[in-house]
C-alpha cells in the first residue's frame, strides 16, 4: 500500500500517495487523500498574505480557524517545521476532521467554527431546547441593545456572530459611570473582552486536545504552544486592567454609594432607562421594605433616651413636615386633575 500512486490534479504529476498526499477524511476521496500534493498546496501559499491561506483551504475544503493557525505558527518556529503542514495536521484531529470550509471562523452566511465547539451531527432539539436557546437569545440581543445605546455605536460590528454575544454579555459587565466618561478606559475595556473571549477559546481548544493519551501525546507540542500564548496573553491583560484602574483591587475611581440601590438607579437613569424609576418607586413601597424601614425606626427610638424638650422639637417638626407634604398633595392632585381634563379633551369625552 505505501508504494500505490496517484496523480496530482494541480501539476499532474504521479507520486507516492501516502508520502506526497495529505490525508483526507472526505467521503469523496476514495483513496483516504487529498486530490492536491503537499507541494503544490505549500506553494499556493504565501506567509505574508493570510487571504493566500484561506483561498488554498477553501479548495481543499478545509476550515481556517485563526486560534489553531496561530497556535500551530508557535509550534513551527520553535520545531523548525512547515506551518501548514502543522496546521493541517492539528485539524486532521478527530475533534476537527468533520469539519469544512462552511466551519470557519471568518465565512459570513455560514455556520462559524471555533475551538470550543467541535462540529457535531447532534439530534434536532427538542421544544423545551429551543424555548430556553430563544429566551437566552432574546437576552443577549438586550446586552447588545444596551451596550449599543450606553456607547452609542457597535464595537464588535466586525467580530464573528457566534463570538459577538458573549462580547455583548462581558462588556455590559464593564460599562459603569467611569468607564464610559474616560475615553481611554472605553477602548481598553473593549480590548481587554476581546483578549478574555480569545483566552476562552484557547482554553476550550486545550480541553480538547487533552480528552484522551493518545491525542495528549500527539499533540504536545501545540499544547505547549497555546500554553504560551495563554500566559501571555493573560499577562496582558492583566497589566491593561492595573494600568488603567478596572480591577477592583486597582480601581482609582471608586464612587461612593456606587452599589447602593440608590446608586444602581441613579446611573440606570442617566443611562435613560426610564423603567428604574418605576422599579424604585415599587421596591421603595413594597411591604417588604416597609417592614424594614419599621424596625430600623423602632431599634433606634429604642437606643435614643428622649426628654420633653426632645418631644416638643420633634412635634413642631412634624408638624411642619406634615403641612409641607399636604401642600405638595394638594398640588399635585391639582396637577392631576388638569392633566385628566386635557386627556378627555383629546379623547372627544365631556367632563
Amino acid at each position: 500500500m505505501g508504494d500505490t500512486k496517484k496523480t496530482c490534479t494541480s501539476c499532474k504529476r504521479n507520486l507516492t500517495t501516502t508520502l506526497n498526499f495529505y490525508k483526507s477524511y472526505n467521503k469523496f476521496d476514495s483513496d483516504q487523500h487529498m486530490s492536491i500534493c503537499r507541494r503544490c498546496l505549500r506553494e499556493s501559499i504565501d506567509y505574508s498574505d493570510i487571504q493566500t491561506v484561506k483561498e488554498t483551504l477553501m479548495h481543499i475544503n478545509r476550515p481556517f480557524i485563526h486560534s489553531l493557525w496561530v497556535s500551530s505558527s508557535e509550534e513551527a518556529k520553535s520545531k523548525k517545521q512547515d506551518h501548514f503542514g502543522l496546521y493541517i495536521k492539528t485539524i486532521q484531529m478527530k475533534d476537527f476532521r468533520d469539519l469544512t470550509w462552511r466551519d470557519s471562523d471568518d465565512v459570513e452566511g455560514t455556520k462559524k467554527a471555533n475551538p470550543s465547539s467541535v462540529i457535531s451531527k447532534a439530534k434536532e432539539p427538542d421544544n423545551d431546547t429551543q424555548e430556553i436557546k430563544q429566551i437566552e437569545a432574546e437576552l443577549q440581543d438586550n446586552n447588545r441593545l444596551d451596550v449599543i445605546k450606553m456607547l452609542g455605536y457597535d464595537p464588535f460590528e466586525f467580530e464573528n456572530d457566534r463570538d459577538r454575544r458573549h462580547l455583548y454579555n462581558k462588556l455590559v459587565d464593564f460599562l459603569d459611570e467611569g468607564t464610559l466618561e474616560d475615553g481611554f478606559k472605553l477602548p481598553t475595556v473593549i480590548e481587554i473582552v476581546k483578549t478574555f473571549n480569545q483566552l476562552d477559546k484557547i482554553n476550550n481548544t486545550i480541553s480538547k486536545m487533552t480528552t484522551d493519551v493518545e491525542s495528549l501525546t500527539s499533540n504536545a507540542g501545540t499544547i505547549k504552544s497555546l500554553i504560551d500564548a495563554k500566559d501571555k496573553l493573560y499577562k496582558s491583560v492583566l497589566a491593561l486592567a492595573k494600568d488603567n484602574g478596572i480591577s477592583v483591587n486597582h480601581n482609582n475611581n471608586k464612587s461612593k454609594g456606587s452599589g447602593t440601590l440608590s446608586g444602581i438607579i441613579k446611573q440606570l437613569q442617566e443611562k435613560g432607562f426610564e423603567e428604574a424609576s418605576v422599579n424604585l418607586f415599587d421596591i421603595e413601597t413594597c411591604a417588604g421594605m416597609s417592614q424594614v424601614a419599621d424596625i430600623s425606626n423602632e431599634s433606634i427610638f429604642k437606643q435614643l433616651q428622649f426628654d420633653e424638650n426632645d418631644y416638643s422639637a420633634m412635634l413642631i417638626e412634624q408638624r411642619e413636615i406634615i403641612g409641607d407634604l399636604n401642600g405638595k398633595v394638594a398640588k399635585y392632585e391639582e396637577e392631576i386633575r388638569k392633566l385628566k381634563q386635557e386627556m378627555l379633551k383629546l379623547t372627544g369625552k365631556n367632563i
